[in-house]
């Protein structure tokens, strides 16, 4: 006898409930990859992020906020250096370029960016996407994101993008007038929501206070890794402090592996108990079908006929769910990692890597061999006992 045309049969008959145990399988185990997929597209988008920002300088305080501030443009409070320190990080030698950051503004939902000529070009090594660089205090570079065109002007408003509700009415407007006249190349950072002008027409908008002439940050570009060292060493004083973004963005990847591994055990317990539903429901299956395979037996079915129609039964459901929750896995992934770029600016990307190919097969795997038991249980009795229980 065939037991693949007793499947069809069975699957024809109930294939509603097999298609809700399938998917309530793939639901439980979607999370899991899911989430590596999602750890590891976070990993390599920030640190993708950091790659122009070697060392920063800033005022004394958090250097998570610093990073956070100088690489990802997050509406931080980041204090204004003393009066000097770049030109002591351009006196210090070992270094290919220094350029100073101001935030504190914005146009729309877009963050102006005070800065000088060697951070938007990477020191000359990345050219332009189109147009030239600013050369006077009205004129603005905007990122691969903002919808301004060359020729366009705008006018800033106080507040950073955080404050831009207060604005419905424009009275936080600026009187100073900016036009466009470069656009940066996309990078798949924040950066490209950023629009970039002369650090000096911010000090000029703001007056002739105490901000004039400092910045929040130094973005620094050493030469070697010894130079990096160095100035590093030289700027920790008493009033300022130089970090390296990779060694933050290491503290803050120590703290999203503890997070992945506590939701990976939930997600590993929900496909654990999805498991055990699907095992349990095979058990239901075979206590429903005892008609059918008292009928089975009385026409000569084996022992094993009825043991591998069971277990092909049960884990072809189990099977087919999991693999489904691999592919739910890499959607739900994708759907989360375009939402984070929209908010973030950060381009994640995700992809479906062998480790969570190996998980799905291996959940399957478990699913194959809990199967063994409903079998067992369906061809445990006699054709007798079947026929008197039916």
């Amino acid at each position: 006898m065939n037991p693949f045309l007793f499947l069809r049969g069975e699957f024809r008959r109930s294939w509603g409930g097999a298609l809700a145990l399938a998917l309530v399988l793939a639901f439980a185990g979607s999370l899991s990859p899911a989430v590596s997929m999602m750890e590891r597209s976070i990993r390599s988008g920030m640190a993708q992020s950091a790659d122009a920002f070697d060392l920063l300088i800033g005022a004394k305080g958090s250097a998570v906020d610093l990073v956070l501030g100088a690489v990802y443009l997050r509406p931080e409070p980041l204090p204004l250096l003393p009066f000097g320190t770049l030109e002591n990080v351009k006196a210090h030698g070992g270094l290919r370029w220094a350029a100073p950051l101001a935030f504190g503004d914005r146009w729309r939902n877009f963050p102006l960016a005070g800065t000088s000529s060697e951070l938007v070009t990477l020191g000359g090594k990345r050219p332009l996407a189109s147009g030239r660089m600013f050369l006077n205090s009205d004129e603005a570079v905007v990122g691969a994101g903002v919808p301004l065109k060359e020729g366009d002007s705008f006018v800033p408003s106080h507040g950073s993008v955080a404050e831009a509700a207060l604005d419905e009415n424009g009275g936080r407007a600026h009187a100073h007038e900016f036009r466009v006249v470069g656009r940066m190349p996309a990078t798949g950072t924040p950066w490209d929501r950023a629009i970039v002008v002369p650090i000096e027409s911010l000090w000029s908008m703001h007056g002739n206070g105490a901000g004039e002439g400092r910045c929040s940050v130094v973005v620094a570009k050493p030469v070697t890794v010894a130079d990096a060292y160095k100035l590093r060493a030289a700027m920790n004083a008493l009033e300022t402090q130089a970090v390296f973004s990779g060694e933050v963005l290491t503290r803050l990847f120590g703290t999203l592996e503890q997070m992945h591994d506590v939701m990976l055990l939930l997600a590993s317990g929900a496909q654990a108990a999805a498991l055990a539903a699907a095992l349990v429901s095979g058990f239901f299956a075979v206590a429903m079908r005892v008609r059918a395979m008292a009928l089975l037996r009385a026409l000569g079915a084996s022992h094993g006929f009825l043991a591998v129609s069971v277990w092909l039964m049960v884990s072809g459901v189990m099977f087919v769910g999991c693999l489904l929750g691999l592919g739910l896995g890499y959607v739900m992934a994708s759907a989360a990692s375009a939402w984070i770029q929209t908010e973030t600016g950060v381009a994640l990307t995700v992809s479906l890597s062998m480790k969570e190919v190996l998980a799905a097969l291996a959940a399957a795997g478990c699913g194959c061999l809990a199967a063994f038991l409903p079998a067992w249980f369906a061809c445990r009795r006699t054709a007798g006992e079947l026929l008197r229980s039916a």
